[in-house]
């Protein structure tokens, strides 16, 4: 191909940990870039196949990714893209729309924004949810590890009483939980897309533009909706 006869590159790419978008490979055998599977890696793979660059990838809590995009200790990674990223990240080229919002325990009224300010809402630390809401005093949050175990605080009877995040990643654990009884209201709050975010300190910085035009067309040909739904609605557990 023209890009690969350009250079090969090897690019730095923080996997956000979060299922199904990247987490370790169920075949503990597998090591480097198939010790990780998911969306994301998926995507990082058709990428290499269609340059011939490469990519180091690390998982990666997603509090640090945007520590790393920051000091520029990693080129880039594929995340739902929030205006306050603009600052240490460009925004590249967009894979899918996503919805973020609030999903409450079955019985919890959830039908408006000041719904949210009479529960104790949980979400993963770090999580960019809505504008509004992640600076929100009011609105009292539970900050966790990771999806799941807000979802399993959520149905606990404990102090949460609705989980916040991607509406689709919240569906798709819950449907693998097998707990989609437990839950009703759904709040959204920001449409938002899965994209490219460059971090502007990468020392690849150049091939930016490049990169995002490799990706183009693995949306334009639709391979990235049929990765995104393939993990994301997959037809058995």
């Amino acid at each position: 191909m023209a890009w690969a006869a350009a250079g090969a590159q090897e690019f730095r790419v923080d996997l956000i940990q979060l299922d199904p978008w990247a987490k370790p490979n169920p075949d503990p055998g597998r090591k480097g870039k198939e010790a990780y599977v998911g969306i994301v890696a998926d995507l990082l793979n058709e990428f290499e196949r269609r340059s011939g660059h490469s990519t180091v990838r690390t998982l990666t809590p997603y509090a640090r990714v945007e520590r790393d995009l920051q000091l520029g200790d990693t080129d880039f990674s594929i995340m739902a893209w929030g205006e306050a990223r603009a600052a240490y990240a460009n925004r590249g080229t967009a894979f899918v729309p996503l919805d973020f919002g609030v999903k409450a325990r079955k019985g919890v009224r959830l039908r408006s924004y000041e719904d949210l300010r009479q529960i104790v809402v949980a979400a993963p630390r770090g999580l960019k949810v809505d504008p509004r809401f992640d600076v929100d005093a009011d609105v009292r949050k539970e900050l966790l590890v990771d999806y799941t175990q807000a979802i399993r605080m959520t149905i606990a009877q404990r102090d949460a009483k609705a989980v916040a995040g991607s509406l689709s990643s919240l569906g798709h654990i819950i449907h693998k939980l097998g707990l989609e009884d437990e839950f009703g209201d759904v709040l959204v709050l920001n449409t938002t897309y899965l994209t490219v975010a460059f971090s502007k300190k990468s020392p690849l910085l150049a091939s930016e533009a490049q990169v995002n035009a490799i990706f183009k067309t693995i949306v334009d040909d639709g391979t990235a909706k049929k990765i995104y739904e393939r993990w994301m609605f997959p037809t058995s557990n």
